[in-house]
C-alpha cells in the first residue's frame, strides 16, 4: 500500500515542465492582450469611419439632388414665386391677412432710467425666508 500512496502523491504534484508550460502560456496571452485589445480597438474604429462614410455619402446625393433642381427653370420660377413673392406679368397678387386672431394694439411702456438702491438686508431677507418655510403649516389637500 505504500507504494500506491506514493504513486498518488507524485500524480498530483507538478512537474517542471507542467510549470514551465504555465509559465510560457502566462507570458503568451500577457504579450498578446494588448495586441488584440488594439486589433479590437481599430476594428471599431474602422467601423465607425466606415458609418460615417456612408451617412456622409448619403448627404453629398441628397445635396447633389438638390442642386440638380436648380437646374429645372420650373422650379426656379415656383420657388421665386413661394419664396420671394415674385409674380409673372399678368399676374394678380393676393394677400391673405389672417384675423382670427386679434393683435393687441402697440402700447407703450414707462421704463425709469433711474438706478434704485434698496434698503434692506439681502441675507436677512433669505433668513427670513427660511425660517417662514420650516414653520409653514403644510397646505390644505383639495378633493
Amino acid at each position: 500500500m505504500s507504494t500506491l500512496s506514493k504513486r498518488r502523491r507524485n500524480e498530483h504534484r507538478p512537474t517542471g515542465g507542467s510549470v514551465l508550460i504555465l509559465v510560457a502560456l502566462v507570458v503568451a496571452v500577457a504579450t498578446l492582450s494588448p495586441t488584440v485589445q488594439q486589433l479590437i480597438g481599430q476594428r471599431q474604429h474602422i467601423a465607425q469611419l466606415e458609418e460615417d462614410i456612408a451617412t456622409t455619402s448619403e448627404d453629398i446625393d441628397a445635396l447633389e439632388q438638390a442642386q440638380a433642381r436648380w437646374d429645372d427653370p420650373a422650379y426656379v420660377r415656383a420657388q421665386a414665386r413661394g419664396r420671394l413673392l415674385f409674380v409673372e406679368p399678368g399676374d394678380t397678387t393676393y394677400v391673405v391677412v389672417d384675423e382670427s386672431t386679434p393683435q393687441a394694439p402697440y402700447e407703450p411702456v414707462e421704463v425709469a432710467v433711474e438706478v434704485h438702491e434698496t434698503k434692506t438686508d439681502s441675507g436677512q431677507l433669505y433668513l427670513d425666508s427660511l425660517i417662514r418655510a420650516s414653520t409653514a403649516n403644510a397646505p390644505q389637500e383639495t378633493p
